[in-house]
């Protein structure tokens, strides 16, 4: 959690600033904890591991989004013994801009000794090799947000999340793989640090708040070196989140609920 601090740049869990015990992890901070224990022999030729992959050709992986719900009776803390189980929740085959793909939503459900803690949906889509990069059409966003913050994630930045979550996808630190072999302009940022910078940029925004639910989706990447601003607005049911990327295009969408 420390680490991550210093990764994210966390101005309360930072330096050697390591959080005391019952210190209640913060909302996706989760991604850090559990990592997949996965052998490089058997990881998928990406570095991902295999673990509800597709088969053929559906061989390149992306991160859709995820959607999360936390206990407010009973949060994640520092010091707890906590299980994750996982579960296949379904499998489709879709036809979009990229041709056929494949897609999977995967359960992820955390419990300590007092119950459950949080639970996550994921939804990834596997596509067939490409040849050629297809770039979406740009969305711009013409709503005026209450707060906001720009970011540039360096190489570093993206290395170290990776190291933290034990993801190996190589799309986001090889940079000849994700040029050469995915045919992207450079090394993308993770879809699920996408997620924990917007719901980071909720928490700092109401400190006081419990975010009880969070569901974002990833429209288009975002790259290592290319200006990102996370914003937020205030709506009737909670706030809406989303990423801009240095084109001034709708790269990440989505919402939170909370209590104060």
């Amino acid at each position: 959690m420390n680490l991550l601090g210093n990764t994210l740049g966390d101005d309360e869990i930072y330096s050697d600033a390591i959080p005391r015990k019952s210190t209640i992890v913060p909302p996706c901070w989760h991604h850090v904890y559990f990592p997949p224990r996965t052998l490089e022999s058997d990881l998928a030729p990406d570095g991902y591991e295999s673990e509800f992959f597709p088969p053929e050709p559906f061989s390149q992986r992306m991160w859709v989004g995820a959607k999360m719900d936390w206990n407010p009776k009973n949060p994640l803390r520092v010091g707890d013994e906590a299980h994750m189980t996982t579960a296949l929740d379904r499998a489709e085959l879709r036809e979009g801009r990229m041709g056929e793909s494949a897609m999977v939503w995967i359960n992820k459900d955390i419990s300590n000794q007092l119950g459950w803690s949080m639970r996550e949906q994921r939804c990834l889509v596997y596509h067939p090799k490409q040849t050629t990069t297809n770039a979406s059409r740009g969305i711009k966003v013409k709503k005026d947000p209450d707060f906001q913050r720009q970011i540039t994630p360096s190489s570093i930045f993206l290395f170290r999340y990776s190291a933290l979550t034990f993801n190996s996808h190589k799309i986001h630190f090889d940079h000849e793989y994700a040029t050469k072999i995915e045919k992207h302009p450079g090394c993308l940022v993770h879809g699920p640090l996408s997620g924990t910078l917007l719901i980071d940029l909720l928490r700092k925004q109401v400190p006081q708040a419990f975010i009880h639910s969070f569901e974002y989706k990833c429209l288009t990447p975002l790259y290592v070196n290319q200006p990102m601003i996370l914003m937020g607005k205030k709506s009737a049911n909670g706030y809406e989140l989303w990423i801009k990327d240095h084109l001034g295009n709708l790269a990440v969408k989505g919402s939170a609920s909370i209590s104060t």
